[in-house]
């Protein structure tokens, strides 16, 4: 489980059993955070807005920038640097997606890293970032390079809030 909430938190869940792996300084705060200062809003949907408007490849440097022929197992269009590519002429859409890009592709490789030596390979997504449009796409995109599964459950954004409903009812 990726609890992606103003930081991210990682639980291996197995049956009944219960363990936190860790967790991660990055998530919804360090996106409204920079989109603060880079973009002078923390509305979330005004962010995705001008995301959806932006070249990522105006601000990340990729593989391709650096490499004229894929790695193994790395992708041309992979990301090499998050920001990388940015100067002052960036546009506020471009350093809207840039940013979205950067949290979002930190959580699924911190999660990923988590995982290694273990046999996990499927990890659910909850919390409000999943409502970003991109959210799918950018963990689509991971989980080819990565060989996992990124699932992203009904009502994600409410996981938090219906597991502790049921743990108080069942406890009652």
């Amino acid at each position: 489980m990726v609890s992606m909430g103003t930081g991210t938190s990682f639980v291996r869940v197995e049956g009944d059993k219960i363990q936190h792996i860790g967790g991660i300084g990055v998530g919804g705060g360090t996106l409204q955070g920079l989109s603060r200062l880079l973009l002078k809003t923390q509305d979330i949907h005004r962010i995705a807005e001008m995301g959806a408007k932006g070249d990522i490849t105006n601000i990340n440097l990729q593989i391709q920038d650096i490499c004229n022929k894929p790695l193994p197992d790395l992708p041309l269009d992979a990301t090499a640097s998050n920001f990388g590519k940015a100067d002052g002429n960036a546009s506020v859409e471009d350093i809207a997606i840039g940013i979205i890009h950067m949290v979002l592709q930190s959580i699924g490789q911190a999660a990923y890293l988590a995982s290694l030596n273990s046999t996990i390979t499927d990890f659910v997504l909850i919390g409000n970032l999943t409502q970003l449009p991109q959210c799918r796409p950018i963990f689509s995109r991971m989980e080819e390079m990565y060989r996992v599964r990124f699932i992203i459950p009904s009502h994600a954004e409410y996981c938090t809030a219906i597991g502790a409903a049921l743990t108080h009812t069942a406890n009652q």
